[in-house]
């Protein structure tokens, strides 16, 4: 058993084991911030369009109600798109921080993409799933952690350009606005609310196997199956790894966890609208997701996660 592994067991049995969290209403504030992302003011947030500075504009009103600050000189950190026909588009992340307990401390990069499929052929990729429901995540656990320090520094990334190729998080680590080897693990929300199975995905543990470790009690809370799962290589294209925006991270040698729903019906179609979410079990995730988040901050404490993750061969 690896040392940093062997540690878990008294120090999960000793202080990280997860409260229950009161069980939120349907009309909740992430329910309320899904709504808003997903309806037809945003028109679909295709990088680069009005819908998009509006979602955009939107978070950034959320952050600043939170308390949030900019990692370095501003919120917004761009970069540049080409397209297919050689022209060109700029793409603007949004990146928060909120500081840990110590100056010196590690960070933890919370992230989702707030950018969808815009309008297409006159109908709008509402997107509510996909991504409206990961952004609402990240925004509800930077207000879990506005009543209480984190022990890692923060940055919550709502990163642009997911959809054409993960192009705002690969800017993220091009950018190196945070130093990479001062990034404890990337926490990535992906389609979070379409509890059609009642079940909720973790993918990463294969690669970090003390996530899986520390987070398995959280299987049955709020009325979520937690299931650590596609995240193998011999699953083909049900290996979720390079699935979303943490695959950036993981071929920069960070560790990942992937929290998501498999693909349902309206999966990239106009009817990911907000009305087919079912907010009992979005709530539940929310609440899932901010106590996973707290029990992996309080971990890092003495879990070297980014000494597991050497364990496993980087892609060439």
């Amino acid at each position: 058993m690896p040392f940093a592994t062997a540690l878990l067991g008294l120090f999960f049995s000793s202080t990280l084991h997860a409260a229950p969290l009161k069980q939120t209403a349907p009309s909740s504030q992430a329910m309320r911030d899904l709504q808003t992302l997903a309806s037809a003011e945003m028109q679909g947030r295709g990088i680069g369009t009005e819908g998009s500075e509006r979602a955009r504009n939107y978070i950034l009103k959320r952050i600043a109600e939170i308390g949030l600050k900019p990692c370095s000189s501003q919120f917004i950190t761009e970069f540049n798109v080409k397209a297919r026909n050689t022209s060109e588009s700029i793409g603007r992340n949004v990146i928060a921080c909120q500081p840990g307990k110590t100056t010196s401390a590690d960070y933890i990069v919370v992230s989702a993409h707030y950018d969808h499929l815009g309008v297409n052929n006159q109908k709008i990729y509402f997107g509510a799933d996909d991504n409206a429901s990961g952004v609402a995540g990240v925004i509800a656990v930077a207000e879990y952690f506005k009543h209480k320090t984190p022990t890692n520094n923060i940055v919550y990334a709502f990163f642009d350009g997911e959809e054409i190729g993960l192009k705002g998080a690969a800017a993220f680590i091009k950018q190196q606005t945070i130093t990479l080897n001062k990034i404890v693990a990337n926490i990535n929300f992906d389609m979070i609310a379409r509890g059609d199975k009642n079940v909720l995905f973790a993918s990463g543990s294969y690669q970090t196997p003390a996530f899986r470790t520390l987070l398995s009690d959280l299987n049955g809370r709020y009325g979520i199956q937690l299931q650590f799962d596609h995240d193998r290589p011999e699953q083909g294209t049900n290996d979720w790894t390079n699935q979303s925006d943490h695959y950036v991270f993981y071929t920069a040698g960070i560790p990942h966890l992937y929290f998501g729903v498999e693909d349902h019906v309206d999966y990239h179609k106009p009817s990911d609208t907000a009305d087919k979410v079912n907010p009992v079990f979005f709530n539940g995730a929310i609440e899932l997701l901010q106590n996973a988040i707290d029990i992996i901050d309080k971990a890092s404490v003495t879990v070297d996660f980014r000494a597991e993750r050497k364990k496993y061969k980087m892609p060439d």
